[in-house]
């Protein structure tokens, strides 16, 4: 008796401080941001003015919109609507609104702000919602494991909880811990505080309190994600079904009464809601939004966009990078018609291998259906399956969406690795099984990591310190195959060739960087016999020459500019001494011609390249009359213009057959 106590005591432990790491990395991942959300005008405080506007008597934000946007004559363009909009908020009738449902601040903000008179942070109530949803997730496994795999040793269950905090996804969210967040983490936290009171509601001795708990969960559910409106209805009937196949007494009544009144009270109040808002009770306000891009017109949920979403989530390879964090967003390529894009996706069957888990835990629950706690197993596969179906129908895909994507997943992969852990089998087979499944995990949670600091870059502002630390240390390697390979860094030197046959428009001969973050040289040809260079950042122009005039096809050209280099938090910094050289380096963009040169001696905003020598168009393409390079070569950086005060005052000078305009 004394052994099992000890034991129960050493599974409890490993459970609680796999919980409390986890915790404490959530919260330190969302306070980051604090210092970055002080702006009361962008979206990191949408929800706090949703609450002002509760306490002010109203549905809509306390934040008025801005008059300029008022006075559009399409106040929903963003091409023109670009410095006025609030971001994503919903215009109705000279009215800001939130396209979400209230759960969120009705959980936390609200609350907090009557309680205390002080409002709680979004980034707050995103990271407590985590650390309370993964704490009701812990509680879960935990139950499940002891009627399940008894065997499983202490530190096998603790290793488990620390994948499942990671594979939910939570870590990388929680990078930008704003209003496109916070209902998405409140979601799925309700979601496994519903399935953990479906664990502890017993069909043989219903509870009225747990079936009421369970009821309050899901019913709030919808309010923070309409994507899981389908769901609850089904997952009402993993509840109600064991009441009703049996004969209803008033006992059960009472406890069917209490499962099913908080989802009917919570259906009609939404539906109020929106009423109210908007004037229709299923126009959530989307209708309305201001986006960056002018979605209207578009069909959001389609059945075509399935199989793309399918292969942007689960099959697609991320692109691979020899810089820290190595790891970046999957490219799109050609995307197919009507389909909006995708945003920071990381290919989920590469990132995270042991998702696979959960296939062994529906096989487990395939050989033993009768186990207790199958019905919370099913509960998850089902209320999971539908909004990850629902997802898919949608027409974009973004990381965000992998939380309520993976949030019943998480719970079977976790059951998953806990089967193959408590496998007492000696062979050989299964014991290499074992290894492979815990080298998976160990991959999976490294790569969640990577992941979180490749999340747009959001790591690097407001976590520098760590930042620089792990990214020098771990850029070691590519430093080094740099160095053996015979790569050089630095300025290009080439030849721009011209055709003589005309083709008006834009065509980038050098890039780096990845999808939706290019830093490009694009040549611009407005006339025959006259060519402009422009420097920019995805479509923002960062430096631009006069259009030049030429009588050739060959312009020569000296680029400079800090995307020709590693990241800032490279070894390869090291090397230059001068911390003056290095800085004009690092911030001085130059771009010279036979004609003239351009130097911009404060670029500080470009995106990291992810490869050792950028992509250069080499060869005309396949459409007469565009622009190529042709003997390209790299310069020494100490004598650069960038890299020499004296060579940086004295710009190239025209040549006879050159004049500029």
């Amino acid at each position: 008796m004394t052994h099992r106590f000890s034991r129960h005591r050493l599974h409890r432990l490993s459970c609680f401080l796999a919980w409390l790491l986890c915790s404490a990395l959530y919260f330190w991942t969302a306070e980051s941001i604090s210092e970055k959300s002080k702006e009361e005008t962008d979206p990191w405080h949408h929800y706090a003015h949703l609450v002002d506007g509760y306490l002010a008597g109203h549905t809509h934000l306390s934040r008025a919109p801005a008059p300029e946007l008022l006075a559009l004559a399409d106040p929903y363009d963003p091409k023109t609507n670009a410095d006025f909009r609030a971001g994503d908020a919903s215009l109705y009738q000279g009215k800001l609104y939130l396209y979400f449902g209230p759960t969120p601040a009705l959980l936390t903000m609200l609350p907090w702000k009557l309680l205390t008179g002080h409002m709680l942070p979004q980034w707050a109530a995103a990271a407590w919602l985590s650390i309370a949803g993964f704490g009701v997730l812990t509680l879960l496994l935990a139950g499940i494991r002891r009627q399940w795999f008894p065997a499983t040793t202490p530190a096998q269950l603790g290793f488990t909880v620390l994948l499942a905090g990671h594979i939910c996804w939570l870590p990388v969210i929680l990078r930008r811990p704003a209003f496109w967040e916070l209902p998405i983490i409140t979601a799925v936290a309700l979601f496994w505080s519903a399935l953990y009171c479906l664990w502890r509601f017993r069909p043989d001795r219903p509870s009225a309190l747990w079936a009421l708990a369970g009821g309050t969960a899901l019913a709030l559910m919808p309010g923070a994600r309409p994507t899981y409106a389908v769901a609850v209805i089904f997952l009402i009937a993993f509840w109600a079904w064991p009441l009703l196949r049996d004969r209803l007494d008033v006992s059960r009544c009472r406890v069917l009464a209490a499962l099913l009144a908080p989802p009917a009270a919570a259906a009609v109040s939404l539906v109020a809601y929106n009423v109210l808002r908007f004037g229709r009770p299923l126009e959530f306000g989307q209708s309305y939004q201001l986006w960056g891009a002018d979605y209207r017109g578009i069909d959001l949920f389609s059945a075509g966009n399935f199989l793309p979403n399918v292969w942007f989530y689960l099959c697609a390879l991320p692109d691979l990078s020899p810089y820290f964090p190595f790891l970046r967003t999957v490219n799109q390529g050609v995307l197919p018609a009507g389909y909006l894009g995708t945003e920071e996706l990381p290919g989920l069957l590469f990132t995270m291998p042991t998702l696979l888990l959960g296939a062994v835990a529906l096989g487990t629950l395939a050989l033993h259906p009768s186990r207790p706690g199958s019905r919370v197993v099913l509960a998850a596969t089902c209320g999971g399956g539908i909004t990850g179906i629902t997802l898919f129908f949608f027409g974009g895909a973004c990381s965000r969406y992998l939380v309520e994507l993976l949030g019943g997943w998480t719970l079977l992969t976790g059951l998953g690795a806990l089967a193959l852990f408590a496998n007492p089998s000696t062979q050989r087979g299964a014991g290499l099984l074992r290894c492979v499944t815990t080298l998976a995990a160990i991959w999976s949670v490294a790569a969640v990591w990577l992941c979180s600091f490749e999340f747009r870059r959001f790591a690097r502002v407001t976590q520098p310190a760590t930042y620089s630390t792990l990214a020098e240390t771990l850029n070691l390697p590519s430093f080094w195959w740099a160095e053996r390979i015979g790569h050089k860094f630095g300025p290009l030197a080439f030849d721009l060739i011209v055709p003589d046959e005309f083709a008006p428009g834009d065509t980038v001969v050098i890039s780096t960087g990845r999808s939706e973050m290019f830093n490009q040289l694009v040549v611009e040809r407005p006339a025959p016999q006259r060519v402009r260079l422009r420097i920019t950042l995805n479509d923002l122009t960062i430096v631009t020459t006069p259009v030049i005039q030429h009588s050739g096809q060959r312009i020569g050209v000296e680029l400079h500019t800090p995307w020709l280099y590693p990241p800032l938090d490279h070894p390869y910094w090291r090397t230059i001494s001068d911390l003056d050289r290095r800085q004009r380096l690092q911030t001085t963009t130059v771009l010279a011609t036979d004609a003239v040169s351009v130097i911009h001696e404060n670029t500080t905003w470009f995106f990291d390249a992810i490869r050792f020598a950028p992509f250069v168009l080499t060869t005309p393409r396949s459409a007469p009359g565009k622009p190529w390079i042709d003997g390209i070569r790299v310069l020494d950086p100490k004598t650069s213009i960038a890299g020499d005060s004296q060579g940086r005052a004295a710009p190239a000078q025209p040549r006879s057959n050159t004049i500029m305009h």
